[in-house]
Order: C-alpha cells, then structure tokens, then sequence
C-alpha cells in the first residue's frame, strides 16, 4: 500500500420543501434565470433551444447542505427548482482487513500529502482480492474508491498510511467512485443534460474576479455565504442556481477529494471545453473561506459594469494584471450566456448560439449594427434587430478604442489564437491571489 506514493501524477482528462415551484425549461436553467422565458421566446430562443430537453416533474428545490445558502440564495435571489442529474455513484462503504492472516494487503494507492483520502488505482490481489472472493454487496473493493477512514483517523492521509503498514487489523471506510476521473465523467454529464455552462463559467469568473493587486481578494467561494460580504452583493445576483446545479457534485466530493473553490475553477474549465471552447488546465489547492468575513467586504471596483466604457474596463482589469489584448480576450467568454434582467437591468444574449463557445461574440460584434434602446427596467443597452443579440457599452467599448479594436479584429479572423489568448488569460484569472497550486493534480 505505501509504495504507491505518487506526489504529481497528470491526468486527463436532498430534496426538501413541499412547495410546487415555478418550472423552468432547460435553456432557463443553462442560462441560470429565475423566472421561466415560457411564452415570450424570442425567434433567437427558440433557436437556441431546438433540442433541448424540457424539465419536468419538478416537485421541489434541491437543499445544498452545508454551502451556506439561505432561504433566499445569494443576493436575495428567487429559490429556482432546478433538478441536476444524479452523481452516477454515491455513498461509503467499511472493509476489515486482517494481516494476521498473512500476505500483502494488495491494494496500489495514490497519495499525495495534499489530499484527505487515499485513492486506491489498482488491486494486486492479497487480502485485498481475498476480501472481494465474501464480500457483502455493495462493500467490493474498487479501482477509483477511496480510503476516506482508517482505524478511525480521516484526513491526515500520512496517519492514514502509516496504519495502514503498521497496524495488525484495518478498519477501512471507503467512498464509491471517489476520484478525478469520477468527478470529470459527473460534470461533464451535468453540462451535456442542463446545457448549464454559460452559469458555471460565471461562477468561477465572479469567484476569481475579485482579486485586486494591493487590496487582495482571492478565488475562496467565499459567495456562497449569504450573510455579508460576497455573497450579499447585486452582481452575483442569480449565482444560487449554479450552486443548485453544482449541488449533488458537491455533496460527494467537497471536500474529501477538492474545496469549493477548486471544483468550480475545475467546472467552468470543463464546461468551457464542453461548450467547444479551449481545453484548458487546471491547478488546484485553493482554501475555501470558513465564513463570510473571509471574503471582500465590498465591490469597490472589482468587478465590471456593463454601462461603461474602455477607461473603465482598464480600470478594472489591469489592477489584476491583465493589458489590452488580455482584457479582449476575456471579454470573448461573452460568446456564451446572456444578461438577465432581473439581476443586472440587462436583457438578452451576445451571439445567436449562446451554448456554443467560439469567437462569434468578435465576428458579430464587428458585423452587426446595435440600435440604442432601454429595457423594461430602464437601463440602455444596443440591440440588433434582426437576431435580437445584444451588445453593452462595455462591449461596444472593444470597437470605439483603437487599442482594442485591432484585437478584436484579430480574433474574429482566427478563432485558435482567440482560444489560446483566452486560455493564457482565464488561467491568469482563476489563479490571481493563490499559492502553492499543483498543475493538473487532484
């Protein structure tokens, strides 16, 4: 069992309430609304939903234990009943082994000092096989359970192993299906049955985003608390719904195998290279913040608004680092998702495909006209009548200032060098304020 140490290793890769909540149809629930388009699709919404299953029977709203949601969900939002597809295996398991017995134990674990378990990567036969010849359903030692407990010590997987060779008698909990490659295959299944991708790469974006050089902030989920803080402000209006749709991951896999704050920077990468985009890597090790407190206190510039302009675009991004090219490159993650007018004022997607993440959000920014226009809550914004796609002034900023404009120029033409810009950019992002990160280690 010990000589399975590995340090880096790349990879590949409730219900509760009685209530009948309003249902939503799944392009409501990819695009994260509260409230249902239903009878008032537009020609666009309807084509971005042609396929799309419609959920039913939706008979009450999923509970996220422990993530600290209140009754309203983040920023006073509307509880949505949205119903995620079920983690494909989910609950633990115990498993004596007695070396008195003799032989080896047969089990290949990968450690890594970071982690709180202790996959188990092959069986070698042993006591291990040994236990597997009588074992009682649902107690079968497994490739890709995890060791979550020995003799009673959970999380320090040093203690875990050292007991592991030098106590007579092992008293294992494991958790079924509890490995990377597990938490890959049920996220990329969440994304292709909700279509939800555009939600969670604004979750990891409003996580991460916070970050400031000189005033801090870092990606900690520290928005999932709603009693202050983060979780308390306009612009993460909305957000409750990705954490509902995160919910049944969450409850399997934080934070025995990953934090809070590391699957969401996992999740929005795969839903990104889910929706077409780029395949990009993630490093993980980011704490998860224990209260509110922990977090930024207030938006004070750290977050952009969709009513302002190129200064205000420099203003924002480069305390994080980030020059012209950079600031364009990531104004692109606009090529999927859409604006909600019961959170921002805003109303409608940038691109006639909005589940499809490639660079149409340049081509059709540089080939449509917008017309000026306020939406029903009185905010302006430019609209292309034809598609009904929208354009903000921050996005209409990108052409207006010449530092921007050859970028976008640039990107409508050759999509691989958007997504490679977009990559080096959104990684930048997603690791501002941490430390000691691992690339591609879980």
């Amino acid at each position: 069992l010990a000589q399975a140490a590995r340090a880096i290793r790349r990879r590949t890769g409730g219900l509760g309430g009685a209530h009948r909540p309003q249902l939503l149809c799944a392009r409501c629930v990819a695009m994260g609304n509260v409230e249902c388009c239903a009878t008032k699709d537009s020609e666009l919404d309807k084509r971005a939903t042609t396929g799309a299953d419609e959920l039913r029977n939706a008979e009450a709203t999923p509970v996220n234990d422990g993530m600290g949601l209140g009754a309203k969900g983040l920023a006073g939002d509307k509880r949505v009943a949205v119903s995620p597809p079920p983690v494909a295996e989910f609950g633990t398991y115990t498993v004596t082994l007695d070396k008195a017995k003799g032989g080896k134990l047969g089990l290949d674990v990968d450690y890594m000092v970071e982690r709180n378990v202790l996959p188990i990567m092959s069986l070698t036969g042993g006591l291990a096989e040994a236990w597997n010849a009588s074992a009682p359903a649902g107690a079968v030692l497994r490739k890709g359970d995890s060791i979550v407990e020995v003799n009673g010590k959970r999380s320090d997987v040093a203690s875990m192993l050292d007991k592991c060779k030098n106590e007579p008698v092992l008293a294992l909990t494991l958790s079924k299906a509890l490995s990377y490659e597990h938490l890959v295959s049920d996220l990329e299944n969440l994304f292709k049955t909700m279509k939800c991708g555009p939600i969670i790469v604004r979750l990891s974006w409003h996580d991460a985003g916070v970050y400031m050089q000189g005033s801090g902030g870092c990606p900690n989920a520290a928005l999932r608390f709603t009693d202050s803080g983060e979780g308390t402000w306009p612009a993460n209006a909305g957000l409750s719904v990705a954490l509902e749709l995160l919910g049944p991951i969450t409850k399997k896999y934080v934070p025995d195998l990953i934090s809070n704050a590391d699957l969401w920077a996992l999740a929005a990468n795969i839903a990104i290279k889910t929706m077409g985009g780029p395949d990009i890597p993630t490093r993980f090790g980011r704490t998860d913040a224990k209260t509110s407190r922990d977090g930024c206190p207030a938006n004070d510039g750290r977050l952009p608004d969709g009513d302002k302009g190129a200064d205000h675009l420099r203003a924002i991004f480069q305390p994080k680092g980030f020059d012209d090219r950079a600031i364009v490159a990531l104004s692109g993650a606009h090529t999927v998702g859409r604006c909600h007018i019961e959170r921002s004022g805003f109303d409608g997607a940038w691109t006639e495909d909005p589940l499809k993440f490639d660079n149409s959000y340049f081509k059709e920014l540089l080939a449509k006209s917008y017309t000026d226009e306020k939406t029903a809550r009185g905010v302006p914004q430019c609209r292309h009548a034809a598609s009904g796609t929208i354009m903000l002034k921050s996005d209409l900023a990108l052409l207006n200032d010449a530092a921007f404009k050859k970028h976008v120029e640039e990107y409508s033409r050759d999509q691989a060098l958007f997504f490679a810009d977009f990559a080096k950019a959104w990684t930048k992002l997603q690791e501002n304020g941490c430390e000691n990160l691992m690339r591609d280690v879980l």
